[in-house]
């Protein structure tokens, strides 16, 4: 028998199994191995609702069988992809994250750029210098890491850099996306590991040399939908990604093909990394899209979302078995959430005769730097357009004795009074919770201070907002839709409670709830209770 004392070299692997191990028994008999965490872009419960009967049995089918679907949750205001990612993964809303958008217009250099570039980073197969620096709280996978205390592993894949950034947050191992230019697999030096897969794939499989080989088709079964109209299903489509075609990346990764290789490379994961086989929980963070695609031929693209759904559903089962097989879904807490779709809808064309027009925001911005010249006098008063946000030269003002605030309104009244728009307001107004703007305080909550604009518009519906300020080529763009705030989600697991809620819910409660189920903390950033739905 062996009786030596334990030492004090040995306390820190022990402490860090201890703590590792209450992660992994927490939600109760059942251990809690293994967190997935999926975020869809464009995610629908009514096509959810529709489509079930073409599903799979181990795909959505099995979660919302087995797990509860939070039918409204309720972002606020609409927010880009990245945002509303952003607010699941830390609880918290823009204005405690720092994350508005997926860029943000950096008002010292007046220059717009990514939300995490952050200029100091190298890039893996990319030149991007990517970090999560701007992200100012923890995520679920820092806390999960955290609670793991550095026995157990975090990975993250998605199609685009900010996601996947924000999926792996301060404290993953690794976060991969897909090069806009080269398809490569990327990353950033940030992170520590770049995983053998990822540049395995690059090396033996690039998706370089195989998007000239694959088309999307749909499946046979996509044109057997009820909610598909008849005439459509006589008219299948058909998309390649040609390397003549310099958007064909950029379409791919609209596309449910990515969907295909985020899985592949997730099940590579779970297999050569044996994820969910170590001594607390591991997270396995992955991003799907669902959005319309940009390629279509028609206006409303009906056939290719129903398409999109049922490829995904596929590949869920696929991953979800793989899962059962190496770790056990009675070990695994699932998490899927939807980030609201788009507001924008394909132009319906003429012959419709549908109101609308086009907003030029460099137009506007000529037009309101002309107005606010009359008035304080020559110079360059608006600075940039952004996301809906006209930025004024405050230091300027300043410099020359004028107050912004007064300047703020009269250029908010008189944007208001342009075609196009349906309001205009200051970014006062929003501070100080007016609650003509803003009656719930959704809309304060939903930007970043440091980087906002001075005035705020809204579009009136069915006009094409035209950003020719950033993009001076472009002449046409789709018209704006009212927006939508809501998405779903659906949480499985050990000790879930089968159900199906229909209240609205707000977005910053997921993380604290799934927090709560494995008895970890909140993100620091995390400003909303969780929800009870365990046994």
């Amino acid at each position: 028998m062996n009786n030596r004392p334990i030492t004090t070299q040995h306390t820190p692997r022990l402490m860090a199994l201890l703590m590792a191990s209450m992660v992994t028994i927490a939600v109760g008999a059942q251990p809690t191995r293994l967190v997935l965490n999926i975020i869809v872009d464009g995610l629908n419960l009514d096509n959810l609702d529709d489509l079930s009967a073409h599903f799979t049995d181990g795909g959505f089918n099995r979660l919302t069988s087995g797990g509860v679907t939070l039918e409204n949750i309720d972002f606020g205001t609409n927010l880009d992809n990245v945002a509303a990612t952003a607010m699941i993964v830390t609880g918290g809303s823009p204005s405690v994250n720092s994350v508005a958008s997926s860029t943000r217009y950096n008002t010292d250099k007046q220059i717009l750029t990514d939300v995490f570039d952050d200029g100091t980073t190298i890039g893996n197969y990319t030149s991007s210098t990517y970090s999560p620096a701007s992200l100012t709280v923890t995520t679920l996978a820092d806390e999960i890491r955290i609670a793991g205390a550095g026995v157990t592993y975090s990975h993250a894949i998605a199609p685009d850099a900010m996601t996947a950034i924000l999926l792996g947050g301060h404290s993953a191992n690794s976060a991969v996306w897909i090069n806009d230019k080269t398809a490569n697999w990327a990353s950033t030096t940030f992170y520590k590991e770049f995983p053998t897969d990822a540049a395995n794939a690059n090396r033996l499989t690039p998706l370089s040399t195989r998007l000239d080989t694959m088309t999307w088709v749909p499946d046979a079964i996509s044109g057997q939908s009820a909610i598909l109209p008849s005439h459509l299903t006589k008219y299948p489509f058909r998309y390649t990604f040609a390397k003549a075609n310099p958007d064909r990346v950029y379409n791919f990764k609209s596309s449910p093909l990515v969907n295909r290789e985020i899985t592949r490379l997730a099940t590579r994961y779970i297999n050569s990394m044996a994820l969910g086989t170590h001594d607390g929980a591991d997270v396995l963070s992955l991003a799907y899209t669902l959005k319309p695609y940009p390629g279509t031929k028609n206006s409303e693209s009906r056939y290719e979302l129903i398409d999109s759904y049922i490829k995904l559903d596929q590949d869920l089962a696929q991953l979800l078995n793989t899962i059962d097989s190496r770790v056990g879904l009675s070990n695994t807490l699932i998490v899927i959430t939807g980030t609201p779709p788009p507001t924008t809808r394909r132009l319906d064309g003429n012959k419709w005769n549908i109101p609308g027009g086009q907003f030029s925001t460099r137009k506007a911005e000529s037009l309101l730097n002309m107005y606010l010249m009359a008035k304080y006098g020559n110079g360059r008063w608006v600075t940039a357009y952004h996301d809906k946000q006209f930025y004024l030269d405050i230091k300027k003002a300043e410099k020359e004795g004028h107050d912004p605030k007064v300047m703020r309104n009269e250029a908010a009244l008189f944007v208001e009074r342009m075609s196009g728009v349906k309001q205009a307001f200051t970014i006062d107004e929003l501070l100080t919770g007016s609650s003509a703007i803003d009656p719930t305080g959704a809309r304060r909550r939903n930007i970043d201070v440091t980087s906002a604009g001075d005035i705020f518009i809204e579009i009136i519906p069915g006009w094409q907002l035209i950003d020719d300020y950033n993009h001076p080529s472009l002449k046409q763009a789709n018209p704006t839709a009212k927006a939508l705030t809501t998405a779903p989600a659906i949480i499985y697991g050990p000790n879930i409670k089968p159900q199906r809620l229909t209240s609205t819910i707000d977005a910053r409660a997921i993380t604290p709830t799934v927090t709560r189920i494995l008895r970890i903390r909140s993100p620091n950033g995390a400003e909303v209770a969780p929800l009870s739905i365990t046994r």
